[in-house]
């Protein structure tokens, strides 16, 4: 990919989103989005269609290969001809009754097979699938996974020709954007309390656990799995617990530091956190000024400080 993305926190995503969307037609140009996993890119997406009122379909192409999108080759004996199914995943041929347009969404572009990448060119240039067209209101939305590490890069964008048919963001996850989300889809209450308090623990950018997907499912697992509804309810299960399988589902979902590090903070809470630096406590600064706090406390807040206001930059 040679055009470098603009990062974008989430609201910032959701407006550009909305706008794409109202812009319909006369725009010739599709949008791309990429983040690391779990950050909630296609959850956005969805979104934004469903404030528009567009029809969203939802296309994973790393288990696509061109044929089929392009759909498979059936004889008409009659006409003496090819002809090609259109394939049901993708966009009808009509703008579905009640719906203002269609958000196709493309997910997955970075682990699409490179056949693949030639069709996407005709899609957003032509607004044409193989040999079937695409209503007017189609917009399209790709998505990919940044790679590195993690080896999930197999397609890199290194068409210039597609390159400047797209307008690239990186969505990086904010804290602040997430806990109101979080407050409005009951995420446990002691996430909610952690990422607070050390809110750069949502994400991290280099080993990919946690992310924001991650804390989603280790609230889920808290409350259907373990029946723990309350902070009090889960602290009285790891006391009762200590080293159970709950510990085992929490390191898994979001890794052994920041899940040790939770568990931590629930059973015996660091004295300083990253928010009391951010915010600037009296007490709690004249409290490590007397040498009352100690160093791990003081370093693991600091740096988490330092992480923020360098990313908040």
């Amino acid at each position: 990919m040679r055009k470098k993305p603009v990062v974008v926190a989430a609201t910032e995503m959701g407006e550009i989103l909305d706008r794409y969307f109202e812009g319909g037609a006369s725009l010739n140009y599709a949008l791309k989005i990429v983040g690391h996993p779990g950050i909630g890119k296609s959850a956005i997406v969805r979104q934004a269609a469903e404030r528009k009122g567009f029809y969203f379909i939802d296309t994973r192409l790393a288990f696509k290969e061109n044929v089929d999108l392009g759909g498979y080759p059936v004889p008409d004996p009659k006409e003496r001809k090819m002809i090609y199914y259109r394939p049901k995943f993708i966009p009808p041929e009509k703008v579905p009754d009640g719906f203002a347009g269609i958000a196709w969404f493309l997910d997955e572009s970075n682990r699409a097979h490179p056949t693949v990448i030639q069709t996407l060119f005709q899609i957003i240039t032509e607004k044409m699938c193989g040999e079937h067209p695409l209503p007017d209101r189609t917009m399209i939305v790709l998505a990919g996974n940044l790679g590195g590490d993690d080896d999930t890069t197999i397609t890199e964008f290194d068409d210039s020709a597609l390159d400047g048919r797209l307008a690239v963001f990186q969505l990086r996850p904010d804290a602040r954007e997430w806990l109101v989300w979080a407050e409005r889809e009951n995420i446990h209450p002691s996430i909610i309390r952690y990422i607070s308090l050390f809110p750069e623990r949502l994400w991290d950018e280099v080993n990919i656990n946690p992310n924001p997907r991650g804390w989603h499912q280790v609230s889920k697992a808290i409350t259907g799995s373990y029946g723990a509804d309350t902070e009090e309810a889960l602290l009285s299960y790891l006391e009762a617990n200590p080293g159970g399988t709950l510990v085992s589902v929490l390191y898994s979902l979001i890794g052994a530091v920041a899940g040790a590090d939770f568990i931590g903070q629930l059973m015996a809470p660091r004295m300083l956190s990253t928010a009391d630096v951010l915010a600037g406590d009296r007490d709690k600064l004249a409290a490590l000024s007397g040498g009352a706090i100690p160093a791990e406390d003081v370093l693991w807040a600091l740096s988490g400080a330092v992480r923020i206001l360098r990313d908040r930059r």
